[in-house]
């Protein structure tokens, strides 16, 4: 009796605490509307960091300085 209350009750541990888990992540919708997600994945901050912005201001800014040496 007391082997099969002891199994009973680690059971029940182990299945609330698989359970627990699984309902506290939250998902991308939740986490945009938190502003919580990393700005790669904000669809307004993708143009900003491409890789096409970065090279653009990489180059202005090696032009710009550059020119304010001869200045």
């Amino acid at each position: 009796m007391k082997r099969l209350l002891i199994s009973v009750l680690t059971l029940l541990l182990v299945t609330v605490a698989f359970t627990g888990c699984a309902t506290s992540k939250k998902s991308q919708d939740e986490l945009k509307g938190l502003m919580l997600l990393n700005n790669l994945q904000l669809s307004r901050n993708k143009a900003f960091y491409s890789r096409h912005n970065i090279k653009m201001k990489q180059d202005a800014y090696r032009r710009y300085k550059k020119n304010s040496r001869n200045l």
